[in-house]
């Protein structure tokens, strides 16, 4: 019988945050507040999933999500970094570059 704990979830993504970079757990770190403008969770591509900032909260853009953006209610914080297996991520803030291309904040 194995005891090993893994850090990787169901769905691929590290349940451990980066090391040397900002980082926070919605689920359990407040807010970052308005300088944080969109967030990826660790591991996961921004031009496919990311949260950004809206006036009630956040919203999922990218090219595999957010279909129905118009009926979509925003989410609240505490749900930005849980992924399709209910796990709670680690998520850091990414911006958009000029040329449309995102890039994690560092």
């Amino acid at each position: 019988m194995s005891t090993q704990v893994t850090s990787t979830c169901e769905c691929g993504l590290s349940t451990e945050p980066p090391a040397g970079a900002q980082w926070w757990r919605p689920d359990l770190d407040t807010d970052p507040g308005p300088s944080v403008r969109a967030v990826v969770r660790y591991g996961e591509e921004p031009e496919l999933r990311r949260a950004v900032r809206c006036p009630n909260g956040w919203s999922e853009h990218g090219a595999m999500v957010n279909f129905y953006q118009d009926i979509t209610p925003p989410m609240s914080w505490t749900r930005v970094g849980t992924c399709w297996a209910e796990t709670s991520h680690p998520v850091v803030a990414v911006r958009e570059e000029p040329n449309g291309a995102w890039t994690v904040e560092s």
